[in-house]
């Protein structure tokens, strides 16, 4: 029974197909209306990926600029730190007595030079004295009322005190001499009782620290590392051909695998010519912005443009997949053809396309219904 059924079903199945073989019955396949665009040569610029490791625009090892003992350290590493605190401070009680010396070696400087001063005064009231005398003198000496020996006499002491007026004077200056040197000594004296106390040139965070209490210093050994964490910047070495399209002020994207690949705002501080020829390549020195959670160290990805050229391009809307291969539906007449495209640089709602024409027309609307030749009806270009 069950294969007698079968039977008739296939008999009436070449029945049909038998009725159908008179030509496909088109008047019943519908028409798609789509939208079209038209390919177009355009120019493209594949942008390449750069990787390098963000730094501290401001890193400072701060060293010791005083010989000492290390009395006091006020961080650890880790602590934010304002410009001008307090490091480490060494032993201040040498250069505090070294001070206190040049202090009153100043003082004693200033009283001779006070008392040089006062010379200098004697001196010139005996020579105002001694002009008098010898004024009055020789109008005698014209009347005939004093000797000549008198006459000269008169002279010898106003020359005298002429000469007495210059040696104050000399004293003067060489007691104002030491004077100087004295308050030079102060000066030079305070310098290392200055230095003794170690501070943050600016503002950022401590991320080494050399020095315990107790440990002993000389000029210039380190003390702590302080970077400043808001002012980063990337550099990344680009090839010259991609150097040409970037210039100081330029936007670009940078990435952050830290912070699950956030993107952050930077922009092009300065493009470095290679001192070496032979790598054809620059340093391109990019200034990141400060946002929270970006530190030193990090690493980050940076796009830039890349060589630009000519290809064929269409709307991004058009494009489509089919058993696995990209491809367009190119429209001719009012039919729809599958156009297989390997797709390429995409540039804002436009993708670069290999395999395709330039002035074909294709689908960009409705693509997700179209077959291999289905009948299309064009609603705008």
């Amino acid at each position: 029974m069950r294969n007698s059924v079968i039977a008739a079903a296939l008999a009436g199945g070449v029945l049909i197909s038998g009725c159908a073989s008179h030509g496909p019955d088109t008047s019943a396949e519908q028409s798609i209306p789509v939208s079209v665009a038209v390919a177009r040569t355009a120019s493209f610029s594949s942008p390449i990926e750069l990787s390098g490791t963000l730094s501290a625009v401001n890193n400072a090892t701060v060293g010791a600029a005083s010989a000492g003992r290390i009395v006091s350290v006020s961080v650890r590493v880790g602590d934010r730190v304002s410009a001008g605190t307090v490091l480490a401070q060494v032993d201040t009680s040498q250069y505090g007595a070294q001070l206190v010396g040049a202090r009153a070696g100043a003082a004693a400087a200033s009283d001779s030079q006070r008392a040089a001063q006062a010379q200098v005064a004697q001196a010139q009231s005996r020579l105002q004295l001694a002009q008098t005398t010898a004024g009055r003198m020789s109008s005698l000496y014209a009347q005939g009322a004093i000797s000549k020996q008198q006459q000269d006499e008169t002279q010898a002491s106003l020359a005298a005190a002429r000469a007495g007026v210059a040696q104050a004077q000399a004293g003067l200056g060489a007691a104002a001499s030491m004077t100087a040197q004295a308050q030079a000594g102060v000066t030079a004296a305070n310098v290392p009782l200055q230095n003794a106390t170690i501070t943050a040139p600016f503002s950022g965070v401590v991320t080494s620290k050399f020095v315990e209490p107790g440990s002993v210093v000389g000029p210039g050994s380190p003390v702590a590392t302080v970077q400043d964490t808001h002012d980063l910047e990337l550099d990344v070495a680009v090839p010259e051909d991609n150097a040409a399209s970037l210039v100081p002020g330029a936007s670009v994207a940078v990435h952050v695998d830290a912070l699950g690949g956030a993107q952050v705002p930077a922009t092009v501080r300065a493009v470095v010519p290679s001192d070496n020829a032979a790598l054809r390549s620059a340093t391109v020195r990019i200034s990141v912005a400060s946002r929270a959670g970006l530190l030193p160290g990090m690493f980050a990805r940076v796009s830039v443009p890349g060589s630009t050229h000519r290809g064929v391009s269409v709307p991004f809307a058009a494009m489509v997949t089919r058993a696995g291969q990209s491809g367009v539906f190119a429209i001719a007449s009012d039919r729809a053809t599958f156009m297989p495209v390997q797709p390429g640089v995409v540039n804002g709602t436009s993708v670069e396309v290999s395999g395709l024409h330039a002035g074909t027309r294709v689908a960009v609307t409705n693509i997700a219904q179209l077959t291999d030749h289905a009948r299309v009806t064009v609603s705008h270009s």
